[in-house]
């Protein structure tokens, strides 16, 4: 009986050894998959084919970093990552720019994105005719349409820094029906004044 409840003890530490030694080997696992190169590799694949490559026309590079956020919030992608993961789908240009990034914030998406905006001189008036004339593509339902339509007008009070202020946005909206009926001489002295305004988001008021 003594042998007998000796092994049973010696059977149930085994299992129990057996379970730690699982447990540890699954905590391995879930440590190495977390690891941020095993993260990077896995979206990297699951991305390359779904990320076209970045236009070189500067006004189609809107309409790229628009379906990029789109892809990007419909696939949960880490945040952390997205910076990286869009770079092999940089035209030459941005490359090139992206090396004058401050090092230290090149791994944060957005600061990235805006970085890249503002250095291919992508100014005001380009997200405000984008916004003005873009139509729907022909593969495009009219849902996705009005989906990409307020990203383009995020980008223009954005560049204008409205900073969620109705009575901001409401005077930015007057300004510009004002600039679209001046004529052609005032409308250029308009733009020379506005360049002396680029610290309050480049615009006079009204």
């Amino acid at each position: 009986m003594e042998f007998k409840e000796r092994q049973r003890q010696d059977g149930v530490k085994l299992k129990e050894k057996e379970l730690e030694l699982k447990s540890q080997a699954a905590e391995i696992e879930e440590k190495y998959k977390e690891s941020p190169a095993v993260k990077l590799k896995l979206w990297g694949d699951a991305l390359r084919k779904t990320i076209s490559r970045m236009p070189n026309e500067p006004t189609e590079i809107v309409s790229w970093f628009i379906s990029l956020d789109r892809l990007f919030d419909q696939l949960s992608v880490p945040y952390d990552l997205r910076a990286v993961l869009m770079r092999p789908h940089l035209n030459e240009r941005a490359k090139n720019l992206l090396l004058r990034c401050d090092p230290d914030k090149a791994h944060d998406y957005k600061v990235v994105k805006k970085f890249l905006l503002q250095e291919m001189q992508l100014t005001p008036s380009v997200y405000l005719d984008k916004f003005n004339f873009v139509s729907k593509e022909s593969n495009e339902t009219y849902h996705q349409f009005s989906s990409r339509l307020p990203s383009l007008f995020e980008y223009y009070v954005e560049s204008r820094q409205v900073n969620n202020s109705y009575d901001r946005l409401m005077q930015l909206a007057i300004y510009d029906r004002i600039k679209s009926s001046l004529p052609s001489f005032l409308a250029r002295h308009a733009l020379a004044l506005e360049a002396s305004c680029i610290d309050k988001g480049g615009w006079l008021g009204r």
